[in-house]
């Protein structure tokens, strides 16, 4: 990040040969040199030196002389340094190399960045001293009262006599008040003098107690005590103190479902990598409570560490704010696959890494489940892994998404093995469902993981896990819905499936920020860089593939963020009767009552407040639900108008992460039970004049100009000053987005409509009056392949009715990315209003965050740059859509149906064309604008096969499309009436 070197981004590949675990390329080195002063009051006091995190080996010396190596880059090593001291100035230095055997576990998705990037400081401790020690909690009871169990380790290598030191305990409440009736205490020789039996093994803890009625730990009620373990000699003059924050909780997989404190949960998760766009895999711990606030303040309640452990800090937060951790491993041999779970040779570096994970975390109650790491295939390191974790922590379930299949089942299909007994296409395994979606089950997973984890399945795929009969544990996906891009379309639709079904856990979305990497274009812009902008020629890398978080790497929101908000809401509210004020509020927790929050209603028409207030909910257990009445008073419902009834939930009190009054849940319901008014287009006289190569209508102040060779309209007038001033023409393609690109591959697969439009050709064209109207006919079509048809009608005033009818000629043509027209406006026209769904841009598979309104801006505002430019700022349920200057002249746009907008000032050609998004060309004057009927949903259930395509109902399949819109003349002040009136 400063010049040393060069970060490297690859996904799967090794930036290296392949030969575990030997290292053939050059090996960037950094050298570190420090000086410090020892304290004179250290001097008969043991000294640790402690590295946090080093990316990825490094030998350490003090005074010169060499004290150790270490490797595994996410956890910390710390070296006794005690014997190499000096009294006054010592010095440390540090070799570090980026690439050492260790590498080949550390193959995981991001940046490899090399360096010292997590803390580095000196300890000092006593000569006997609290060397360790573990917690556990467990329900009993009927999960009303709980055992508090503590196995403390002594140092004592000077081997003193113990004979009368002690070692006592005390908690304490939230607010300091202390929890014991009486003293707790040990003798510090029944520690050090332990002895394991021969047969069965010591019982965990060395001091255990029973607290009545405790605070029970949750992620909605992460309560938290304090235990302060404290070391005194044989006079009683205290040694050392050592302190932790305990939670209560019971964690348990039992049959289908995990249950926390007895009650069954499900997980709303992200995947987190530890990133800064200024200091790379450095984040501070600023940056560490911006990703937990976020995560909560968004209803999140649940993290994995992909894939490494993270900073101790991370979980000291989710201790306090309320989040489940699956912590993961550093263990990751994607470009090997599970080669190295195979090889003996390997068991030695995946037990560290895993057991050492598990030592270090192991008291944190947010931590609810081990991950033994990721991508690294499948095998008897994984299995001893788990057998050693299981034992040492059986309060926790073990997770690895890598542990698939059951080779001693008869319903096993062999893995590409034409030489098995039975070839894999000849395994009859439960008909051909089984067949299918042999990949996703196996037809089960080994014993030694206690859930079942998969990644990325279709709707179908994960509907098939919920109910296929072999599976009988939960099914988790550790990652789904990839964030890549302009993504995470469909969320609402794998939540419907996870509520529908027991079995199903829930998930953690792929991921949680844009790992871009801040620099200054030659304009000296700030701009995001990503793989392939660093590394020199001949090194390989995956270009933006490391740019699909929920966050831009600023950590600003992104788009998809809102429909996480929205999808993941603790309270629903349903209709029942709006129009009557009647809803449903439903609890989504899992522990906490409605009462936790304050409500609020709004009674709006398309733009205005009509009426408010506070609504009363019951207090409603979660999990339940309760029939409630908005107190709305009768209002006169105007011909045309839309009323909306929006209802939230807000936090009641404030909380670690946001403050009172936080907005948590939020839904709008449509109460309007009037029809649109859909007049007719005022007639008037219409002036027509016939040329060579267009016609030019005029009516009023506007004039209205259709080419002769094309049939579509390419000019629009008001008061002489040209307002629509490029083609209306058909659109049938959008800017590729990251999944239309990589995955669903649009530009060869849909190639077809992506010239499409240049290659119609006009085959009629009439025009025709009626009573006060002109209607213009236009005929194109590629013959024998597509036809279709425009037709505009203009009326009094100018006002122009566009109409648009699409038919498929031929039955193999593939699915289109939009139906819809595209037209420029002039760049003064660069204030916006539309009623639709917004504010934030959205898509068909990804809207229900967006609420049908009024909104207003400058065009700019409505936009969202991508990382890697692609199509965006698209909104959804439009019913007008209305630019303007700044004298307040403009052109509205007006569904006969809702429509599908979206407004620029660069040409799609533009976004394709940049890598950047400081490489986009803009025009400064003149702005290209999209009136759509539709336009297929994002997707993202994967970014690199075919998943990435948007679900079917999301996608553009039928053969033949019609809708209409009208051309407005006029001003803001007259949107609203016209809306209604042509509607």
């Amino acid at each position: 990040m400063h010049g040393y070197g060069f970060p490297n981004y690859t996904n799967v590949r090794y930036p290296f040969p392949v030969n575990p675990p030997r290292i053939c390329r050059n090996n960037p080195v950094g050298s570190y040199y420090r000086e410090f002063d020892l304290l004179a009051s250290w001097r008969d006091r043991d000294v640790t030196l402690h590295f946090g995190g080093v990316y990825s080996a490094y030998y350490v010396w003090v005074n010169g002389e060499y004290v150790g190596y270490a490797e595994d880059s996410a956890l910390p090593s710390e070296f006794d340094v005690t014997r190499f001291l000096r009294e006054g100035r010592n010095s440390v230095a540090v070799q570090v190399y980026k690439w050492a055997d260790g590498s080949y576990l550390e193959d995981a998705d991001h940046w490899r960045m090399a360096g010292i990037y997590r803390e580095v400081f000196l300890m000092a401790s006593p000569r006997v001293c609290i060397r360790d020690f573990g917690i556990r909690t467990r329900m009993i009871n009927d999960y009303a009262d709980g055992l508090l169990q503590i196995r403390p380790s002594l140092r004592n290598d000077v081997e003193r006599d113990l004979t009368g030191w002690t070692l006592g305990a005390e908690l304490f409440d939230a607010a300091g008040k202390t929890c014991l009736e009486a003293p707790w205490t040990l003798p510090a020789a029944d520690i050090v003098t332990e002895v394991y039996p021969q047969r069965d093994n010591v019982y965990y803890p060395l001091m255990e107690r029973l607290f009545r009625s405790p605070h029970r730990w949750t992620a909605e009620t992460p309560y938290l005590y304090t235990l302060v373990l404290t070391l005194r000699d044989a006079q009683g003059a205290v040694v050392e103190s050592r302190s932790v924050r305990v939670g209560f909780r019971e964690v348990e997989i039992r049959g289908e479902e995990l249950l926390v404190n007895g009650v069954p949960v499900k997980l709303y998760g992200v995947n987190r990598h530890d990133h800064n766009a200024r200091t790379g895999k450095t984040v501070s711990r600023a940056d560490i409570e911006a990703d937990i606030r976020l995560m909560k303040q968004y209803n999140f309640n649940s993290v994995r560490t992909s894939h490494y452990p993270n900073d101790p800090y991370l979980y000291d937060l989710c201790d306090a704010y309320g989040l489940y951790v699956i912590d993961e491993a550093n263990v990751e041999s994607h470009g090997v696959r599970g080669l190295l779970a195979n090889d003996p040779a390997w068991i030695t570096p995946f037990l560290e890494r895993v057991t050492r994970m598990v030592v270090r975390d192991r008291n944190h109650p947010s931590v609810i489940g081990w991950s033994m790491g990721n991508e690294s295939g499948c095998g008897p390191a994984f299995a001893a892994v788990s057998a050693w974790t299981k034992d040492t922590d059986p309060t926790r379930f073990i997770h690895y998404e890598g542990a698939q299949g059951r080779p001693e089942h008869p319903l096993y299909r062999p893995i590409s093995r034409s030489q098995a007994a039975v070839a894999t296409s000849e395994v009859v395994a439960a008909g051909e469902t089984a067949a299918r979606f042999a990949e996703m089950a196996n037809p089960d997973d080994p014993a030694y993981v206690d859930i079942l984890s998969r990644m990325y399945p279709t709707l179908e795929e994960l509907e098939f896990l919920a109910e296929w009969p072999h599976i009988s544990r939960p099914v988790l996906l550790c990652e789904y819905a990839h964030s890549m891009g302009n993504s995470t379309g469909g969320l609402n639709d794998y939540w419907t499936l996870i509520r529908r079904h027991r079995r199903l856990l829930g998930g953690h979305i792929w991921d949680w920020i844009d790992q871009g990497i801040e620099r200054r274009d030659a304009s000296g812009r700030i701009c995001w860089a990503y793989g392939g902008d660093f590394e020199p020629e001949g090194e390989v890398h995956d270009g933006n593939f490391c740019i699909n978080g929920l966050l831009a790497p600023d950590r600003t929101v992104k788009p998809a963020m809102y429909e996480c908000k929205h999808v993941f809401q603790p309270i629903a509210f349903e209709s029942v009767d709006p129009a009557q004020g009647r809803i449903r509020v439903v609890n989504r927790n899992f522990f906490s009552s409605t009462n936790v929050y304050d409500y609020k209603w709004e009674l709006r028409d398309e733009s205005h407040v009509l009426q408010c207030g506070t609504l009363t909910v019951p207090p409603t257990a979660a999990g339940e639900s309760v029939a409630v009445s908005v107190p709305c008073k009768p209002f006169r419902q105007i011909p045309g108008a839309e009323y909306w009834l929006r209802l939230s939930a807000h936090e009641a009190q404030e909380r670690p992460y946001a403050e009172k009054g936080w907005e948590v849940a939020f839904d709008q319901l449509k109460i309007s039970v009037l029809h649109p008014l859909r007049c007719d287009l005022p007639q008037g006289r219409v002036a027509v004049c016939e040329y060579a190569d267009s016609l030019r209508f005029t009516s009023g102040a506007t004039e209205i100009v259709i080419d002769r060779s094309s049939g579509y309209l390419t000019s629009c007038s008001f008061d002489g000053s040209p307002v629509i001033c490029g083609p209306l023409k058909p659109d049938f393609w959008r800017a590729a987005t990251d999944n239309d690109r990589r995955g669903w591959k649009t530009d060869v697969l849909l190639d077809f409509w992506k010239h499409a439009e240049k290659w119609m050709k006009i085959n009629d064209l009439t025009v025709s009056k009626e009573s006060g109207r002109v209607v213009v006919t236009v005929g194109k079509s590629i013959p024998d392949t597509l036809s279709l048809t425009l037709t505009y009608t203009i009326g009094g005033g100018g006002i122009v009715e566009v109409g648009y009818a699409l038919r498929h000629l031929h039955p193999q043509l593939p699915e289109m990315l939009r139906v819809g027209m595209q037209t420029q406006c002039r760049g003064d026209y660069d204030r916006m209003t539309f009623y639709g769904r917004g504010p934030h841009e959205n898509y068909s598979d990804r809207c229900l965050s967006a609420f049908v309104s009024v909104y207003d801006g400058c065009v700019d505002d409505f936009c969202y740059e991508y990382v890697r430019p692609q199509e965006n700022g698209n909104r959804t349920g439009v019913r007008w859509l209305c630019l303007r200057n700044a004298a307040g002249r403009g052109v509205q746009f007006i569904g006969r149906q809702p429509l599908g907008i979206a407004v620029r000032r660069c040409s799609p050609e533009a976004l394709e064309e940049a890598a950047h998004a400081s490489e986009t060309e803009y025009s400064p004057d003149r702005m290209t604008v999209n009136i759509d009927l539709a336009q297929a949903g994002v997707g993202g259930t994967d970014s690199w096969s075919i998943k990435a395509r948007p679900e079917r109902p999301y996608r553009l399949c039928e053969k033949e499309y019609n809708y209409g819109f009208l051309i407005v003349p006029g001003r803001i002040s007259d949107c609203v009436r016209n809306g209604r009136i042509y509607r």
